[in-house]
């Protein structure tokens, strides 16, 4: 392992991250989009292609037994990470800026994130069933596999016509990164905006959205950053490989604990910059936004490149399983919590628990 480049990895990511909550939130602004296609479509699949393209590149360059495992052990790892260590990541963030934030709790839309959980839930139920049928029951699981697309594009459709639009109650919004960039190599930084002597309403919105960023500025850095998400999941996830074979690791445990933990930092990562800023609907959102999309379009590839299916009578097979039931588990848990308009930390904090206890059974097991 090269410690530089494993330092580095870390760095890119956060500063893609830090470029990308900026940018996707100009994004919601300028399109008029609502939170929730915000948090839980636009900034949960954006960083959920790492992980997305990680499983693939194991099914279809390393093939065989080995790169199958890898890849059902990915798509299935991702939700299991996103449900516990991610979660535990937003309780951390609560506690580490309360001082910042003034409070203990996340103030969330509870409408937006039970509506994501119950999609999360119906999707990945199912693609529990599909894994633990019997390997002739193929044609059943692709029916399975096929209805999970649909699904993530009911759920798309829905949560983009529903919320409140980003900035329409005039929360104050950092300028956009790459326009100051600009600002400052053309000379235009720090001038103040004029406006007219006597300001109406119509004048005074004409003259803060001559202001704003220009919508090419806004999709060059979103674009920008995820590269930046990208290449450093990537650099992150080979260092973790290294580790995995200098210490002799199974490659389904490898796919199924560490390569996930390296995929999911973009979302900590987001998260814990919007709980910074007391976005805690976009916080939130975009752990269960990727919940969704990780549950359907990744488990559908599953289905169809694999055998997709659990040999409960195995150890290997069992760990899958008992991942499976936690991230269910958790969900529910943050179901009943979102029903409050509060999230208390302690509510997050169970996810830790959760991957401890999962950890317990890997060393158990192996």
């Amino acid at each position: 392992m090269d410690l530089i480049v494993f330092i580095l990895s870390f760095v890119v990511i956060l500063v893609g991250c830090e470029l990308f909550t900026n940018g996707v939130e100009w994004v919601g602004r300028r399109f008029k989009l609502s939170e929730g296609a915000v948090g839980s479509v636009l900034a949960a699949v954006g960083t959920a292609l790492p992980e997305t393209i990680v499983p693939l590149i194991a099914i279809l360059t390393i093939g065989g037994h080995a790169g199958e495992e890898i890849g059902v052990g990915a798509i299935l790892g991702a939700p299991f990470m996103l449900t516990t260590l991610a979660l535990f990541v937003c309780g951390l963030s609560v506690l580490m800026f309360q001082r910042r934030r003034g409070t203990k709790t996340l103030h969330v839309n509870g409408t937006l994130i039970r509506r994501d959980l119950k999609f999360f839930l119906l999707a990945y139920g199912l693609a529990a069933v599909a894994a633990l049928a019997p390997p002739e029951y193929g044609l059943f699981k692709w029916v399975l596999g096929f209805c999970l697309v649909p699904l993530y594009i009911v759920y798309t459709i829905y949560t983009m016509k529903t919320g409140e639009t980003v900035g329409e109650d005039g929360e104050e919004m950092k300028n956009l990164y790459l326009d100051n960039v600009v600002r400052k190599c053309t000379g235009k930084e720090g001038k103040p905006v004029e406006c007219p002597a006597d300001v109406n309403v119509a004048d005074l919105k004409k003259t803060l959205h001559a202001a704003e960023p220009s919508t090419l500025l806004i999709i060059v850095q979103v674009l920008a950053s995820l590269g930046l998400i990208i290449l450093g999941a990537n650099m992150f996830v080979s260092q973790i490989k290294d580790i995995a074979t200098f210490l002799g690791i199974n490659p389904l445990i490898l796919s199924l604990i560490i390569a996930p933990i390296a995929t999911e930092l973009p979302e900590k990562f987001n998260s814990m910059l919007w709980i910074r800023e007391k976005k805690d609907t976009f916080a939130i959102g975009n752990i269960t936004g990727a919940m969704v999309f990780q549950s359907c379009i990744p488990v559908t590839i599953g289905i169809l490149l694999t055998g997709w299916h659990l040999d409960i009578t195995g150890r290997i097979g069992q760990l899958q399983a008992a991942a499976i039931a936690i991230a269910l588990l958790s969900g529910i848990i943050l179901y009943l919590e979102s029903s409050h308009k509060e999230i208390k930390m302690s509510g997050l904090m169970i996810g830790g628990l959760l991957y401890l206890a999962f950890i317990g059974l890997v060393l158990l097991f192996i």
